[in-house]
């Protein structure tokens, strides 16, 4: 708990080892990835190569961008929304010192308060971002993550919860593997991009039977960004900036994917469908929400006609829309969409994060009612129910203890 408050991070990070593949990628697909080494030929990390291509585009668009000198280190770190980003604040000395394992991870939501994280990746978030990929190879590699996945939550499984990659080269295999993850591993979601893959957006036909499949197995599905992914337009619109593509992607992807699967009316045809849109802030949501509904008298009899609710009544039956704690904007956008349409998100390990913060940030930015509601958001999106938080409340006594007989 946070101060008395239920608390569900619904975008905790993990950092997968480096040695993933070896031990849990099928060996048929082995030699199609390669893996950066150090001077004693151990893995590290750095950019994973498949099939010739990196899976993040960020080193390729920035490859001829040299590091600028003898720049002091706390000047990275100026403006008031990333005050506590400092990368040697030691803020994460302790999962360093453990290579980032599940040990870590508990002790990291006991910073902030954290009853139940649902765990999504940081390598993996573009390891499928790519069209044209052979199915089965994405298959695999979702595969291999998830099965790691599934291992690193079992230090703890009540507080630690993981969303499954789907592969989506081949919707069929994402059914599949989705039904895999949650009736043998224990997923209570997927994890997605919002782009275009192999030219459909996600108001296509095409992912109807993988929207179907979230509904019949109750779990919710997360769309999540990641700077840098091949399929990702905003390369070519910025470059190699990636302060332009940081800003742009997270944003305007998960924008456009929200209008497609509102017009289109994947909550119409599925209304038991709950949807995460994630590490995205969320004060754009009332405005999009208000442009959709501007043009919907003009537009739904002639091009929606089986909608059967306004956006704004879609949305705050299906989807959620996550914070991180310290937007200005928060109690505002709350008024607007609903504080139990919202969730909130750690991003913990992640440069960017404001852990171990995040929590405290939001309590001293909004009201508390206002907090405890988004404290619970992931709750919601997830279906976590009151037998949830027991379990994760003994589990985190356990561990408590144990670390304490150390």
């Amino acid at each position: 708990m946070k101060d008395g408050l239920r608390f569900v991070d619904c975008d905790m990070h993990i950092m997968e080892p480096v040695d993933l593949f070896d031990r849990y990628l099928d060996k048929k697909f082995r030699d199609r990835v390669t893996l950066p080494v150090d001077a004693k030929g151990q893995y590290k990390r750095g950019m994973v190569i498949i099939d010739g291509q990196p899976t993040s585009y960020d080193a390729l668009t920035q490859e001829h961008r040299k590091p600028k000198k003898g720049r002091e280190k706390a000047e990275l770190s100026s403006q008031p929304l990333s005050g506590s980003r400092m990368a040697d604040s030691g803020r994460l000395d302790f999962a360093q010192e453990r290579n980032y394992d599940a040990v870590a991870q508990v002790m990291g939501m006991e910073l902030e308060g954290i009853d139940i994280a649902v765990l999504f990746p940081t390598m993996g978030l573009s390891l499928l971002a790519r069209d044209n990929m052979d199915p089965q190879l994405s298959l695999a590699l979702a595969q291999a993550y998830n099965n790691w996945m599934y291992e690193f939550c079992q230090y703890s499984p009540d507080q630690l919860k993981f969303a499954a990659m789907l592969p989506v080269h081949d919707v069929n295999l994402a059914c599949q593997e989705l039904v895999r993850c949650v009736t043998e591993l224990g997923a209570t979601g997927s994890f997605v991009r919002p782009n275009v893959v192999n030219g459909r957006f996600w108001h296509s036909n095409y992912w109807n039977p993988l929207f179907d499949m979230h509904e019949q197995l109750d779990v919710s599905m997360g769309f999540h960004e990641g700077t840098g992914a091949a399929n990702s337009y905003m390369n070519t619109l910025y470059g190699e900036n990636r302060f332009y593509r940081h800003v742009a992607s997270h944003w305007i992807e998960m924008q456009q994917c929200m209008i497609a699967m509102l017009i289109a009316g994947v909550f119409e045809f599925y209304p038991k469908l709950r949807v995460g849109y994630l590490e995205a802030q969320n004060s754009w949501v009332p405005g999009i929400l208000t442009r959709i509904e501007w043009d919907y008298p003009q537009y739904r009899d002639s091009h929606a006609p089986y909608l059967s609710l306004t956006p704004k009544e879609y949305f705050q039956r299906n989807c959620w829309a996550a914070v991180e704690g310290s937007e200005p904007e928060i109690e505002a956008t709350a008024s607007l969409i609903g504080a139990d349409r919202m969730c909130i998100s750690t991003d913990y390990p992640h440069f960017d994060s404001n852990f171990p913060n995040v929590a405290n940030n939001l309590l001293d930015n909004v009201k508390r009612e206002t907090a405890a509601a988004i404290f619970m958001g992931g709750a919601h999106l997830h279906n976590f129910t009151d037998e949830d938080f027991a379990k994760a409340d003994k589990a985190m006594e356990e561990k408590q203890k144990a670390m304490a007989a150390e």
